[in-house]
């Protein structure tokens, strides 16, 4: 039953349990929640369903802030035990990026956690209007075969475990406690209610309460494709609408995210000119903890006000292809992976501290530790990203490739199942028997996967001479056991309540619901292609264009960091007391082995692209696909290696063609 629970949740138990120290619950602490958490945020609370309590949330948040500000704080002494603790040496602007950052991320961390439960509200929101064409649709699929109001609804509360759905069984359960007069006073509130967030939701729910009163059964389906129509246009409205809203904020990730950071980092070693002093810990705090927070943050606020249109199959955990996976396991199996690819790298960068003048003891242990030797046309860090690389690849490809295995069979039943409806209504209306009905659509569908299925049920009615509720839905030997596709059990539900009352009538429902499937294929396809187009160039983007960008703009920097400090060794003398001289003597000084060496650079930039890869992967993941976590994770282990290779191959070919050039 833990496993049910939220993470935030979690999160605030754990904290409560083990942290309450830091917030002691005290009469000033009571008065402060009371002061800050008003009743808007107690209503929010309740609405979201988070079993937490203001307290807990504000522990929480104190404590991730507590921890952030110590990871932080070590960080900033790391840098000072760089310089001998002489904070007399370390330039101005690294002390001002350290003084932000250490400032300034606690709070922006507290602000987040105390403001998630209304974050998740709104989400909680936005995607339950997603959930109206699925809410939609079956109502209509039931009501088209059985004209009955109250079971239509009980019958969509029941196969759909959206969040509407769950809205829709608390009505019926205050229709049961007599708040509601029936089910068309409760389905009016109900309507009027969601109304104020959706218009056209309202008028399909209106539409589907004035087709009972239809008298005749052409005007009523009439009515009821209408509803349908009502709620799939708005779909497809409320989609276009998104992906309009989205060509700014997408320019701005690919502008402010990507090109311009990347084309800083050639200018970096212009900054000396100026008598700016560039070091390593700058270009960490900016590129690799500052910029992908900005990056998230913006993304996170993009991606909720993204509603929610079909949602993607679920895959429970004791599925017969994934029980044998285990997590934790893998995760360790992932680090070790990553530690061993990194070793060589570990070595390389020991090799200066062990040994003090290397070319003394053998000139290849000199080659190997000098910036200009195989520094200059391999940087040794590149293992740290390709460990990095490693450990993230093989924890996603290992773990969720089978979940994409999965869920792409199920996508393909889907897909087919419509097809096979038409022929199964067609074979019933010929007053064929059931099972007779599904060997046929089995044979005639032989190439598909949805064919198992129905050869299943034919073989468990013929052979087994059971009744076809169990021939599909038996826990031991139904058809449908292995089929974790919502749509496809509520429309054989919906078939086998059918063919006990009337085998014409069903036979006409199964031939409209077939349609009625491939209008939401249609408007579903329709809205993956308008939001692709948008996220194309992203994935393109992180994939190669990023790091084939990434690598040639660091072998740029090293061809000016090198033709600038030559010039200021071929300088005389007295120039250098110039301004000229001192400028050029500073970016000399500012790239130096001492302060920047190019490896540690290669390593900053890397793990920047690693970040990127990760951070744009999610956002173009829950654009097309919304919040499907084993998509997003075997997408991100599939983009990464080519990313990283790219980066690899243009930061080696890069160096090489570069690396000669030392003097002008």
């Amino acid at each position: 039953m833990n496993d049910d629970k939220h993470w935030f949740e979690k999160a605030v138990d754990t904290v409560v349990k083990y942290f309450s120290f830091i917030l002691p619950d005290t009469p000033s602490t009571r008065s402060r929640i009371k002061k800050h958490f008003t009743s808007d945020y107690i209503n929010t609370l309740n609405f979201t369903g988070l079993n937490v309590e203001p307290y807990g949330v504000l522990c929480l948040g104190y404590t991730a802030a507590l921890f952030s500000f110590l990871a932080m704080f070590i960080m900033d002494i790391s840098i000072l035990l760089v310089y001998n603790l002489n904070i007399g040496d370390i330039d101005v602007f690294t002390i001002l990026i350290m003084c932000i950052s250490t400032i300034l991320i606690p709070i922006v961390i507290l602000n987040l956690v105390v403001t998630y439960p209304k974050i998740h509200a709104q989400y909680m929101k936005i995607h339950s209007l997603g959930d109206i064409p699925e809410i939609i649709s079956y109502l209509v699929m039931y009501l088209k075969l059985v004209p009955n109001l109250e079971n239509s609804v009980k019958f969509a509360a029941s196969e759909s475990s959206t969040s509407l759905a769950s809205d829709l069984r608390k009505m019926l359960w205050d229709m049961e406690v007599r708040i509601y007069h029936g089910i068309e006073d409760a389905l009016t509130n109900f309507s009027m209610i969601w109304g104020k967030w959706s218009e056209y939701f309202k008028r399909s729910l209106h539409l589907i309460r004035s087709s009972i009163q239809e008298r005749e059964e052409s005007a009523r389906v009439i009515t009821l494709n209408r509803a349908l129509d009502v709620a799939l246009d708005g779909t497809r409205d409320m989609m276009n609408q998104f992906a309009s809203k989205l060509h700014q904020p997408t320019m701005v990730i690919y502008s402010i995210g990507i090109m311009i950071p990347l084309s800083l980092i050639a200018m970096l070693p212009a900054a000396g000119l100026i008598g700016i002093k560039i070091t390593i810990f700058q270009v960490l705090i900016l590129y690799d903890i500052l910029l992908p927070v900005g990056i998230f943050l913006y993304m996170r606020k993009i991606l909720l006000s993204r509603p929610a249109t079909f949602n993607p199959p679920r895959i429970p955990s004791d599925h017969p292809d994934l029980m044998h996976i285990n997590k934790k396991k893998r995760l360790v199996v992932s680090i070790i992976i990553g530690l061993i690819v990194s070793i060589p790298g570990l070595l390389f960068l020991l090799l200066p501290v062990l040994y003090r003048d290397p070319y003394s003891i053998d000139p290849l242990l000199g080659f190997i530790v000098s910036s200009d030797g195989l520094n200059s046309v391999f940087p040794v860090t590149l293992f740290f990203i390709w460990g990095i690389a490693a450990s993230i690849t093989s924890y996603c490809i290992s773990v969720y490739r089978p979940y994409k295995i999965v869920r792409d069979g199920i996508k393909q039943i889907e897909s087919e199942f419509g097809d096979a409806l038409y022929i199964l209504g067609k074979r019933i209306a010929e007053e064929k028997s059931p099972e007779e009905s599904f060997v046929y659509t089995g044979k005639t569908m032989s190439t598909s996967k949805i064919a198992e299925i129905f050869n299943q049920a034919g073989y468990n009615l013929t052979a087994l001479h059971t009744n076809i509720k169990d021939s599909l839905f038996s826990s031991e030997y139904g058809a449908l056991k292995y089929v974790y596709s919502d749509r496809v059990k509520a429309i054989m539900r919906l078939f086998v309540e059918g063919i006990q009352k009337s085998q014409r009538a069903v036979s006409i429902s199964l031939i409209k619901i077939a349609d009625h499937l491939k209008e939401l294929q249609d408007v579903e396809k329709k809205i993956k292609e308008s939001l692709y187009s948008l996220t194309s160039t992203l994935r393109s983007t992180a994939a190669l264009f990023a790091p084939l960008i990434a690598g040639v703009t660091l072998a740029i920097t090293r061809l000016i960091s090198n033709i600038i400090t030559s010039i200021g060794e071929k300088m005389p003398s007295e120039s250098i007391v110039d301004t000229s001289g001192s400028a050029l003597s500073t970016v000399s000084n500012a790239f130096t082995i001492e302060n920047i060496r190019p490896e540690y650079f290669v390593f900053v930039v890397g793990l920047y692209i690693i970040e990127l890869v990760f951070l744009l992967t999610r956002f173009t993941n829950g654009i097309d696909e919304g919040d499907d976590k084993p998509a997003f994770m075997y997408n991100l282990g599939s983009t990464l290696p080519v990313s990283i290779i790219v980066f690899t191959l243009t930061v080696i070919l890069g160096q090489m063609i570069f690396s000669g050039i030392v003097h002008v």
